[in-house]
């Protein structure tokens, strides 16, 4: 659920969900949320994991095998649907940024109509696509541990597909969780890179 709306100065922007990764509601979580804030965007930030985060692989692994009250999809369809009616919202549609564990998720909210949904944007994860009804931006790392390279050319042959807006890119040398600044994996320069990316990306 969203625990935190951060409202850009002027008062109203576009409304985005941010969903984290299997960390957790992190500091990485937040600061990338202050940072679409700054960039005009009206920001919830999502909890899937009630308070608890993780620093490790094996901790994180257990968060996200958990069988959480209410499963993280209706957690994420809940979010949007909570940020669009927010004042602090313009239109009736929002938008949502998630990353990997969570970038899943919203993967299958695509499928869904019943959602004022307008786009999304995953960082390193994969799901079928073939069914999306929003437009999908998806940042891929060229080494991923976590993803096959099978299915990473398939969700790109898919948005190919779909045409723009929708688009994937891949990231020379960046490995997985390169866009968060806590991970030693992080690689600045593709960070910034996805980061404009994102954000030309979500103003449409």
């Amino acid at each position: 659920m969203i625990v935190d709306v951060l409202v850009p100065h002027r008062g109203k922007g576009k409304g985005v969900v941010l969903a984290h990764a299997w960390w957790g509601l992190n500091q990485a979580s937040r600061d990338y949320g202050a940072a679409l804030m700054r960039e005009g965007f009206t920001v919830g930030l999502v909890d899937l994991f009630e308070g608890e985060t993780a620093t490790s692989i094996e901790d994180a692994e257990a968060l996200s095998d958990t069988d959480w009250p209410v499963p993280p999809d209706e957690q994420l369809a809940a979010a949007l649907r909570e940020l669009a009616k927010s004042p602090a919202v313009e239109g009736k549609m929002v938008s949502a940024v998630g990353f990997s564990y969570s970038g899943y998720h919203l993967f299958g909210l695509a499928k869904r109509d019943d959602l004022p949904l307008d786009r999304i944007v995953v960082h390193y994860a994969t799901r079928d696509v073939s069914r999306a009804k929003v437009p999908l931006l998806v940042h891929f790392a060229e080494i991923d541990a976590f993803e096959s390279a099978e299915d990473m050319r398939e969700v790109a042959a898919r948005l190919v597909t779909a045409g723009p807006p929708n688009a994937s890119f891949t990231y020379p040398g960046s490995k997985h969780w390169f866009a968060e600044p806590d991970r030693p994996e992080y690689d600045a320069d593709a960070a910034r890179l996805a980061f404009g990316r994102t954000v030309a990306f979500l103003r449409g």
